[in-house]
This record gives C-alpha cells, sequence and structure tokens, in this order.
C-alpha cells in the first residue's frame, strides 16, 4: 500500500506537503493541493486513521448521545450536527441509550478511553454531578437546561417557550387548558409544568398527562382523552408527533378539530405543517450545529458556553 513518501514522489512535493494536505493544513497552495491529491488517487492511498490519531492526538470523532435514534425529535438536533461535523471533516458516534444510566456511562467512557475528542448529549438520565466527572477527559456538551457552569449547554427555555404557547392559546380564546409531557420528572417537563400552573388559571393537575412520546401514544392519548368525563377545550403537546397521533386518531373517531378540541403541538417539525398542525418552532437543527461548535472550541480550551434559543409560533388549522 502506497504512503505519503510515494505520495510525494509522484506528486513532486515533499513529504511534509503531503502531510500537510492528508492534516487539511491551510497553508498549501491549490496548485501543490490538486498534484497531491490527484497522486493519492492513482496511488489508492487510504489515509491510516490510527496513525493520525497518534500523530495528531485526535481521533476527529464526537459521541451523540440520545435516547432514541428512530424518534424525528432527535432527528432534527442530528442534522444539525452532522452538517456541522461535515464543515469540519468530523464524523459522529451515535449512541442510544434509551434513557439507561450504563449505556450512558458505556458512551462518556469512549471520551475517557480517548476513542472520541468529545461528547455531546441530546438528553440523558446522568445527574449532572456525575457527568461532570468526565469533563477532565475532554469537552462535553448538552441540549438540556440546568448545566452546571463547567459544562456548555446549547437549549430552549422550556419555562419561557411554554409560556408563550399558553399564550398562544388563551390569545385564541381557549381557557380550558391541558398539557401532554413525555417524562413526568425531566427538567424540561418540570419547567413546562410550572410554566402550565403559572399561566393557566384553570390548570388542573388532572389535565397534565405525562408519558406520551411518540405518535402511537398519540393515539392512545385520544382514547384516554374522549373516556374523560370533563375535559378541557385545548391540549398543547409537548411533541409534534404525539400531536399527530392524536390528531388522526380524533379524525378517525369524527371528533371535530379545533371545534371539539384544539390542538397545539411543540417542535416546529416540517411534517406538522403538511398536516396542518399548529406548532411552536423550537430550532433544533439550529442548537445541533451551535453544540457542535462549542464542543469544537473546547477542545482548544475555548469557553464553556449556555446558549437559550427562542421559539416561535406557527399557525395552522388546529387553533
Amino acid at each position: 500500500m502506497a504512503n505519503i513518501r510515494d505520495i510525494a514522489k509522484q506528486a513532486d512535493v515533499s513529504v511534509t506537503t503531503v502531510s500537510r494536505v492528508i492534516n487539511e493544513h491551510p497553508y498549501v497552495s491549490k496548485e501543490k493541493r490538486q498534484r497531491v491529491h490527484a497522486a493519492m488517487a492513482e496511488l489508492g492511498y487510504l489515509r491510516n486513521q490510527q496513525a493520525l490519531t497518534l500523530s495528531t492526538g485526535r481521533t476527529q470523532r464526537f459521541v451523540v448521545v440520545l435516547p432514541y435514534m428512530d424518534h424525528p425529535y432527535y432527528g432534527l438536533f442530528v442534522n444539525g450536527l452532522a452538517k456541522a461535523a461535515l464543515v469540519k471533516g468530523y464524523r459522529l458516534v451515535m449512541w442510544q441509550t434509551e434513557y439507561k444510566l450504563d449505556q450512558e456511562r458505556q458512551a462518556l467512557d469512549l471520551l475517557k478511553h480517548r476513542e472520541v475528542d468529545g461528547a455531546i448529549l441530546l438528553s440523558h438520565a446522568m445527574l449532572f454531578e456525575e457527568l461532570e466527572t468526565y469533563r477532565s477527559f475532554g469537552p462535553v456538551s448538552v441540549a438540556t437546561v440546568g448545566a452546571p457552569e463547567t459544562i456548555s449547554s446549547v437549549h430552549v427555555d422550556h419555562y419561557a417557550a411554554f409560556v408563550a404557547g399558553l399564550h398562544v392559546l388563551t390569545q385564541a380564546g381557549y381557557e380550558d387548558i391541558g398539557i401532554v409531557l413525555s417524562r413526568q420528572s425531566s427538567p424540561s417537563s418540570i419547567a413546562r409544568q410550572r410554566a402550565y400552573f403559572d399561566e393557566v388559571a384553570s390548570a388542573r393537575e388532572r389535565w397534565v398527562w405525562t408519558g406520551y412520546l411518540t405518535s402511537e401514544d398519540g393515539i392512545r392519548l385520544a382514547a384516554e382523552f374522549l373516556q374523560r368525563k370533563e375535559r378541557p377545550r385545548a391540549l398543547f403537546l409537548s411533541s409534534d408527533y404525539v400531536a399527530l397521533g392524536f390528531l388522526g386518531e380524533m379524525h378517525r373517531r369524527g371528533v371535530g378539530i379545533p371545534e371539539d378540541v384544539a390542538i397545539l403541538g411543540f417542535d416546529g417539525h416540517p411534517i406538522s405543517q403538511a398536516f396542518g398542525l399548529s406548532t411552536m418552532h423550537a430550532p433544533h437543527e439550529e442548537i445541533g450545529r451551535a453544540l457542535f461548535d462549542v464542543t469544537f472550541d473546547g477542545m482548544d480550551g475555548g469557553a464553556v458556553r449556555a446558549q437559550s434559543l427562542t421559539v416561535t409560533y406557527l399557525s395552522g388549522t388546529t387553533l
């Protein structure tokens, strides 16, 4: 197999120039860079990642920790991460955890054992106190609220976001409002419940549904909702996919939307607009890009950052 000396001879450049091209060093002329790439193609050169890691001290990989890879909500974050990684020539190691602590620890052990350069957690069960212990091995960033000053975070302020959504509902004339959440005790769900009880005069414990994450959960919610004798006039759901499952099942049962119950989703996933779902758009792709950038900068001692992005209302036909 060809080595960099063979490439240097073929391209009529120095070994140092070849090394700079392989490692994407900026100070190489366009003409020499083209010659090196042509020689690499002619000789069938394949970069030895292990050797590169030894020479640079970097793996050019980040581990991305997320509970579910098949949920469209996380796909929005990953899309932003992947676009940013492509620009920097980095690869992402996706690690599904299902909120299991042992899986989160295994994923973060990749950072501990220098198999990745940084870790990005989109959602996690691990307490921040334990998460901080991995910070000495490399940059750790999260998409969740409440992170300590040692861990960078890029997220939505879920309290403010839910207040904004509740105002959309009340301004549309709805007073009896219920909310639908995923995990009951997650930081985002706690913030959302606080916003609900702070902002809605008719807020009731029995109008808080928890444990709904997928479109199938939305179908189940519809059946449970219709069994209630006393129901809210509007629902604010923390997931577009739960809202769409609920919307579809209500249509199948002949329930009028919004005549019988109004629906407001949360995420602003592109598919929501195809079904006319009114939703609060959260900039998840932008968050993904920012998470990659802050993690990348952290490798060179960049400052820990905490950034909160805002949501906007996307009108549909369900209010």
